[in-house]
């Protein structure tokens, strides 16, 4: 399934808005613990989700994790060269 979702880039983190926030569907095999009614401060299970794995990788690893991986994704998958 291909869905459109606007979101916001800031801090090297990708926030939903709002809206597509709510609109977000987890197949219900697959939310584990972070079910809608365990929201304890309101935020929508995915985004704790979100946090949960961002707050797992130490803040220095995030150095390593290349600016350009998009425009050069065929350099770091498999070897081509870079594009400036």
């Amino acid at each position: 399934m291909v869905r459109s979702v606007k979101a916001t880039y800031r801090d090297g983190v990708l926030e939903p808005s709002e809206s597509a926030a709510r609109n977000v569907q987890v197949p219900t095999g697959d939310r584990g613990n972070d079910s809608p009614s365990s929201s304890d401060n309101g935020e929508h299970p995915l985004l704790q989700r979100i946090r949960k794995i961002r707050e797992s990788v130490p803040a220095s690893a995030w150095d390593d994790v290349p600016s350009d991986g998009a425009k050069n994704y065929k350099h770091y998958l498999y070897g081509h060269p870079k594009v400036d």
